[in-house]
């Protein structure tokens, strides 16, 4: 048995390739069979995991922006207000939490019986997989963190749309890194990540100043209307 990993290539005819991937996939039609339902299972969580993503930071959305309302008036915001918002935030913090979660474990259930078909076929060509499982392990944290991002970022947009942007950059140059196929690209991104996002929410959100502001125009125009 030849050791290769995912970095390695496999130098063989492309006939004789596909010919030989058929003949396994037939030999296990029941394997394949279970690793496909598998994974059907974990695309099925993964579509669960966003829309509870999506649920919960809409639902913030729009308690924060009936909260930007008030201040653009000038009306006091009530106990009620405060009250309700600080419950949809801690809701939303379980929420959000538990559908990235979720997406983690949705992609290794998609991932691990991709690596068991791969590492399967393989083996039947005399080369030995390595290191796939692992490799699927560590990946999904950085999809769910990209995709999650993403997902955000497209909630925040109208809303906080300078955070929004910042969570999108990061998303796309996350997705980037990926592309690569290599990991220091991925760990030099994490790292810029957390460094980023520190000097964002430390400085530069305060200096962009996005939070809302009294607006005169839009107090007149309520009071004219509730006259």
């Amino acid at each position: 048995m030849i050791p290769i990993d995912v970095t390695s290539n496999v130098y063989m005819d492309q006939g004789e390739f596909e010919r030989k991937s058929e003949e396994w996939m037939k030999n296990n039609q029941a394997s394949v069979q279970s690793d496909m339902q598998w994974i059907l299972f974990g695309c099925f969580l993964f579509a669960i995991g966003t829309g509870v993503l999506v649920y919960s930071e809409v639902r913030y959305v729009l308690m924060t922006r009936e909260y930007d309302l008030c201040v653009q008036i000038s009306k006091p915001i009530d106990e009620s207000l405060s009250a309700q918002m600080s419950a949809t935030q801690k809701v939303r913090t379980y929420l959000s939490i538990g559908a990235i979660l979720g997406t983690v474990v949705s992609l290794w259930i998609i991932l691990f019986p991709l690596c068991h078909l791969a590492t399967g076929m393989l083996s039947s060509m005399g080369y030995a997989f390595q290191g796939c499982y692992e490799l699927a392990f560590m990946v999904a944290f950085v999809v769910a963190a990209v995709w999650s991002l993403f997902v955000i970022g497209c909630c925040w947009i109208c809303t906080r749309p300078w955070t929004a942007i910042f969570c999108l950059i990061v998303s796309f140059v996350g997705e980037a890194s990926l592309e690569t196929g290599q990991a220091p690209a991925v760990l030099m991104w994490i790292l810029a990540s957390l460094l980023s996002a520190y000097i964002f929410f430390t400085w530069a959100r305060v200096i962009l100043n996005e939070d809302p502001k009294p607006d005169p125009e839009r107090s007149k125009l309520v009071s004219q209307a509730k006259v």
